[in-house]
């Protein structure tokens, strides 16, 4: 159990080093998610999430992630109006991280 804690601890420490709100870290969370699983997201999708927040308040939350550097856009060939969202360098290092962090509290 002491394990889960020091995992809890290492990602409090990444979401205060990021400045990330509850909102910024679910986002960023459904991102990483669909991008590990294979599937391309877009911001429509994200926007439409009102189990998170509002569609202004997701808005908002996407624009943040993007000035922070965690999220960036990509435009599609086929329509250049709708965006694709991707991962930065910087969330996937956070991701990774936090990977380490449940390895290393599983091999205990």
């Amino acid at each position: 159990m002491d394990s889960y804690f020091k995992y809890l601890a290492i990602l409090a420490k990444s979401n205060k080093e990021l400045e990330l709100s509850n909102d910024e870290r679910l986002l960023l969370d459904v991102v990483a998610t669909a991008i590990h699983k294979g599937k391309v997201i877009y911001v429509k999708d994200l926007l439409v999430l009102n189990e998170i927040a509002s569609q202004a308040t997701l808005h908002k939350a996407l624009t943040n992630l993007v000035n922070k550097k965690l999220l960036a856009f990509k435009a599609t060939k086929e329509d250049g109006r709708l965006k694709e969202v991707v991962l930065t360098k910087i969330a996937n290092k956070r991701y990774e991280m936090l990977s380490k962090a449940i390895e290393q509290a599983v091999k205990k």
